[in-house]
């Protein structure tokens, strides 16, 4: 069986652990199981733990039927559900999008007791219904308030696609970076998709011994085109690690670095590798 399913009573929440490769056709069966004993024993928040899974690859159509479906059994039951993963992709974009259309509340996380805080919050106050023009101009399920929370006027647009990176050991060249005994390393990257692009900049790492723990931090320019817009900008990493798990995984694009078409470009991207290839998941907004 490729899920356990929990009902926590203490914490007023049903816990669906997945384990192994999980096809299209088990997270549709395992989704009506969960909804029939959410609704049974009166929950309406899940935690789904994707963190020991490897979905099995499937077509678009596959995934925007799952989508649909999904869609269709969640309507207007003011649902909030939890995704616990390890890569970003492990949430299907089609689903993301297909929730907040239909009001479900549903966000990513990698770290348990954040998942869990967040499950627990209060239900926010309802706010007024927007108008038909404000609900159109919402990008693919991105919830317009959020735009409007962090200033921007334009709608957000989001690229997937794969990267590969060639990372190469540097030597100190001073004696405080040699007295530091950081780990230095450049980046040679060619990202694939909607960004057609070239990524080179640099790495500084520590960590334990087994390299299980430890943290990075790192500065790249990326130079080609976004969705046709030729330009570059720059990208600023940061990660911890925890037993071979990456925490708090930011990469954000630096305020101001764009250039060319994509002057003025801001938003972050998501890294997730599975099966040893690379996946970007790039939110942004780009005037014009």
């Amino acid at each position: 069986m490729p899920y356990e399913l929990v009902v926590d009573q203490e914490r007023q929440l049903l816990w669906v652990r997945y384990s192994g490769v999980v096809t299209i056709a088990e997270r549709r069966a395992v989704a009506e199981t969960a909804l029939a004993n959410g609704a049974s024993h009166g929950m309406r928040r899940f935690l789904l733990d994707f963190r020991r899974a490897s979905t099995s690859s499937t077509d678009e159509a596959s995934a925007e039927a799952l989508a649909e479906y999904m869609a269709g059994a969640v309507r207007g039951r003011h649902l909030r559900a939890a995704w616990l993963v390890t890569y970003d992709h492990q949430l299907d974009a089609a689903v993301e999008t297909k929730a907040h259309e239909v009001g479900v509340e549903i966000r990513r996380f990698r770290e348990f007791d954040a998942a869990v805080a967040w499950l627990q919050r209060p239900e926010p106050a309802a706010r007024p219904q927007a108008s038909e023009d404000a609900r159109e101009s919402e990008p693919h399920g991105t919830p317009l308030a959020m735009h409007i929370a962090l200033g921007s006027s334009h709608p957000a647009r989001r690229a997937h696609g794969t990267f590969a990176v060639k990372v190469v050991p540097q030597s100190p060249d001073n004696p405080p970076a040699q007295a530091a005994a950081l780990a230095r390393l450049s980046l040679d990257k060619r990202y694939e998709g909607p960004l057609d692009a070239v990524g080179r900049g640099e790495m500084l790492a520590d960590g334990g011994a087994d390299r299980k723990d430890g943290a990075y931090v790192a500065l790249e320019r990326v130079t080609g085109t976004l969705h046709g817009r030729a330009g570059s900008f720059a990208l600023v990493h940061r990660a911890l690690m925890r037993d071979g798990t990456p925490e708090e995984w930011s990469v954000v694009v630096v305020p101001g670095s764009g250039t060319g078409e994509l002057e003025r470009l801001e938003g972050s991207l998501r890294i997730s590798v599975e099966q040893g290839k690379h996946f970007y998941d790039f939110e942004y907004t780009l005037p014009g």
